[in-house]
């Protein structure tokens, strides 16, 4: 008996299966409500993700990618806003840039200072001389500083 009903259903599935109309048994089905039954993190936690990556091919994603209009959407003023200044220039030498570049422009103007203050030495002096009536002798009386007057060379003969 198991043999004839097997016999039968051998014969009988492969003309109920060729008899039915797909496209009519799917328009009947209810997508939603099938997917609605299907459990998302069950099917995720058999993916291999993996394999996945392993098959992507990262050339012809960047190739596709527009980065001009990357660029357009980052917001500069945000980053500006998130980055710390102090702790920037704590960990890089920029603090002592900072400083010896400061340093320098103060020297100079003090060099400038110094200069126009022997200037105005040299002219007050002069003219200290002329109201007392002491006339100038220059072998005597320095140019001023040493470091800051250029000495005078006689010329070879």
């Amino acid at each position: 008996m198991e043999q004839l009903a097997q016999a039968l259903a051998e014969r009988i599935v492969p003309l109920v299966i060729e008899a039915i109309d797909i496209d009519a048994l799917i328009d009947r089905v209810d997508i939603d409500k099938v997917v609605n039954r299907v459990d998302v993190d069950k099917v995720i936690g058999k993916v291999d993700v993996d394999k996945i990556i392993d098959r992507v091919d990262v050339e012809k994603i960047i190739e596709r990618v527009d980065l001009e209009k990357v660029i357009e959407r980052v917001d500069i003023n945000a980053i500006i806003e998130k980055v710390n200044i102090d702790a920037l220039v704590e960990q890089t030498e920029l603090g002592s840039i900072i400083a010896r570049s400061t340093t320098g422009i103060v020297t100079e103007i003090l060099d400038v200072i110094r200069a126009q203050g022997v200037g105005l030495d040299d002219f007050i002096f002069r003219w200290g001389n002329r109201l007392i009536g002491r006339r100038r002798r220059i072998a005597q009386w320095p140019e001023g500083p040493p470091l800051l007057v250029e000495r005078k060379v006689a010329p070879v003969p």
